[in-house]
Protein backbone atom coordinates (compact mmCIF):
# COMPACT_ATOMS: atom_id res chain seq x y z
CA UNK A 1 0.00 0.00 0.00
CA UNK A 2 1.42 3.35 -0.96
CA UNK A 3 1.84 6.15 1.53
CA UNK A 4 -0.73 8.23 -0.31
CA UNK A 5 -3.36 5.51 -0.01
CA UNK A 6 -2.48 4.96 3.63
CA UNK A 7 -2.96 8.66 4.43
CA UNK A 8 -6.20 8.73 2.46
CA UNK A 9 -7.62 5.73 4.34
CA UNK A 10 -6.59 7.08 7.74
CA UNK A 11 -8.13 10.46 6.90
CA UNK A 12 -11.37 8.83 5.77
CA UNK A 13 -11.59 6.72 8.93
CA UNK A 14 -10.97 9.77 11.13
CA UNK A 15 -13.66 11.78 9.34
CA UNK A 16 -16.18 8.92 9.63
CA UNK A 17 -15.41 8.35 13.31
CA UNK A 18 -15.60 12.07 14.06
CA UNK A 19 -18.95 12.38 12.28
CA UNK A 20 -20.37 9.33 14.09
CA UNK A 21 -19.24 10.56 17.46
CA UNK A 22 -20.64 14.02 16.79
CA UNK A 23 -24.16 12.71 16.04
CA UNK A 24 -24.19 9.89 18.59
CA UNK A 25 -26.06 10.68 21.77
CA UNK A 26 -28.23 7.98 23.34
CA UNK A 27 -28.46 4.52 21.86
CA UNK A 28 -30.51 1.52 22.84
CA UNK A 29 -29.06 -1.94 23.26
CA UNK A 30 -31.40 -4.87 22.69
CA UNK A 31 -30.60 -8.56 23.14
CA UNK A 32 -33.06 -10.90 21.40
CA UNK A 33 -33.96 -14.48 22.34
CA UNK A 34 -31.11 -15.95 20.27
CA UNK A 35 -28.58 -13.69 22.00
CA UNK A 36 -28.02 -11.31 19.07
CA UNK A 37 -27.21 -7.76 20.12
CA UNK A 38 -28.76 -4.86 18.23
CA UNK A 39 -27.99 -1.16 18.73
CA UNK A 40 -30.53 1.44 17.64
CA UNK A 41 -31.42 5.10 18.12
CA UNK A 42 -34.83 4.09 19.57
CA UNK A 43 -36.06 1.27 21.76
CA UNK A 44 -36.93 -1.82 19.73
CA UNK A 45 -38.58 -3.74 22.59
CA UNK A 46 -39.44 -3.18 26.22
CA UNK A 47 -36.20 -5.02 27.13
CA UNK A 48 -34.06 -2.41 25.32
CA UNK A 49 -31.60 -0.67 27.62
CA UNK A 50 -30.56 2.92 27.14
CA UNK A 51 -26.79 3.40 26.80
CA UNK A 52 -25.27 6.86 26.99
CA UNK A 53 -22.44 7.78 24.68
CA UNK A 54 -20.17 10.72 25.42
CA UNK A 55 -20.37 13.23 22.61
CA UNK A 56 -17.12 14.86 21.60
CA UNK A 57 -17.50 17.76 19.22
CA UNK A 58 -15.30 17.82 16.18
CA UNK A 59 -12.34 20.16 16.03
CA UNK A 60 -12.65 22.49 13.00
CA UNK A 61 -8.88 23.12 12.93
CA UNK A 62 -8.19 19.38 12.90
CA UNK A 63 -10.76 18.85 10.15
CA UNK A 64 -9.13 21.64 8.12
CA UNK A 65 -5.68 20.14 8.74
CA UNK A 66 -6.88 16.70 7.63
CA UNK A 67 -8.51 18.16 4.52
CA UNK A 68 -5.30 20.04 3.67
CA UNK A 69 -3.23 16.90 4.27
CA UNK A 70 -5.59 14.87 2.07
CA UNK A 71 -5.33 17.49 -0.68
CA UNK A 72 -1.52 17.34 -0.50
CA UNK A 73 -1.56 13.54 -0.66
CA UNK A 74 -3.91 13.67 -3.67
CA UNK A 75 -1.68 16.26 -5.36
CA UNK A 76 1.39 14.07 -4.77
CA UNK A 77 -0.43 11.05 -6.17
CA UNK A 78 -1.50 13.03 -9.24
CA UNK A 79 2.07 14.28 -9.75
CA UNK A 80 3.45 10.76 -9.45
CA UNK A 81 0.87 9.46 -11.91
CA UNK A 82 1.66 12.24 -14.38
CA UNK A 83 5.40 11.52 -14.14
CA UNK A 84 4.78 7.81 -14.68
CA UNK A 85 2.69 8.56 -17.78
CA UNK A 86 5.37 10.89 -19.15
CA UNK A 87 8.06 8.30 -18.52
CA UNK A 88 5.98 5.61 -20.25
CA UNK A 89 5.43 7.93 -23.23
CA UNK A 90 9.17 8.65 -23.44
CA UNK A 91 9.98 4.94 -23.28
CA UNK A 92 7.46 4.22 -26.05
CA UNK A 93 8.93 7.02 -28.16
CA UNK A 94 12.44 5.60 -27.61
CA UNK A 95 11.26 2.09 -28.54
CA UNK A 96 9.60 3.43 -31.70
CA UNK A 97 12.79 5.29 -32.64
CA UNK A 98 14.90 2.16 -32.07
CA UNK A 99 12.51 0.08 -34.20
CA UNK A 100 12.69 2.68 -37.01
CA UNK A 101 16.50 2.69 -36.87
CA UNK A 102 16.53 -1.10 -36.99
CA UNK A 103 14.27 -1.14 -40.09
CA UNK A 104 16.45 1.50 -41.77
CA UNK A 105 19.57 -0.52 -40.98
CA UNK A 106 18.05 -3.72 -42.36
CA UNK A 107 16.94 -1.91 -45.52
CA UNK A 108 20.42 -0.40 -45.99
CA UNK A 109 22.07 -3.81 -45.46
CA UNK A 110 19.75 -5.40 -48.01
CA UNK A 111 20.50 -2.71 -50.60
CA UNK A 112 24.25 -2.98 -49.94
CA UNK A 113 24.09 -6.79 -50.21
CA UNK A 114 22.47 -6.44 -53.64
CA UNK A 115 25.29 -4.22 -54.94
CA UNK A 116 28.02 -6.20 -53.14
CA UNK A 117 26.88 -9.40 -54.84
CA UNK A 118 27.38 -7.78 -58.23
CA UNK A 119 26.10 -9.42 -61.38
CA UNK A 120 23.49 -7.94 -63.71
CA UNK A 121 21.76 -5.28 -61.61
CA UNK A 122 19.07 -3.13 -63.17
CA UNK A 123 16.72 -0.32 -62.33
CA UNK A 124 13.30 0.30 -63.86
CA UNK A 125 12.68 3.61 -65.63
CA UNK A 126 9.42 5.59 -65.81
CA UNK A 127 8.09 3.54 -68.74
CA UNK A 128 8.78 0.24 -66.93
CA UNK A 129 11.85 -0.64 -69.00
CA UNK A 130 14.92 -2.20 -67.44
CA UNK A 131 18.09 -0.18 -67.46
CA UNK A 132 21.17 -2.18 -66.46
CA UNK A 133 23.93 -0.65 -64.34
CA UNK A 134 27.44 -0.56 -65.77
CA UNK A 135 30.31 -1.96 -63.72
CA UNK A 136 31.38 1.58 -62.80
CA UNK A 137 27.83 2.45 -61.66
CA UNK A 138 27.68 -0.76 -59.60
CA UNK A 139 31.00 0.13 -57.91
CA UNK A 140 29.75 3.68 -57.20
CA UNK A 141 26.44 2.35 -55.85
CA UNK A 142 28.30 -0.23 -53.72
CA UNK A 143 30.39 2.56 -52.13
CA UNK A 144 27.32 4.76 -51.59
CA UNK A 145 25.19 1.96 -50.14
CA UNK A 146 28.08 0.86 -47.87
CA UNK A 147 28.29 4.41 -46.48
CA UNK A 148 24.49 4.54 -46.06
CA UNK A 149 24.53 1.15 -44.31
CA UNK A 150 27.36 2.17 -41.98
CA UNK A 151 25.51 5.36 -41.12
CA UNK A 152 22.14 3.66 -40.55
CA UNK A 153 23.54 0.72 -38.57
CA UNK A 154 26.04 2.60 -36.38
CA UNK A 155 23.36 4.40 -34.36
Amino acid sequence: MTVARWYLRISAVLVVVASLIAVADDVYKTIDAQGHITYSDRAISPDSKKVSVDVIEGNPQEAARLAKERALVNADAAQTSKQAQQQAAEQQKQQDLEALQKRQCESARSRYAMFAAGGRIFKVDDQGNRSYYSDEEIDAQRIATKAAMDSACSQ
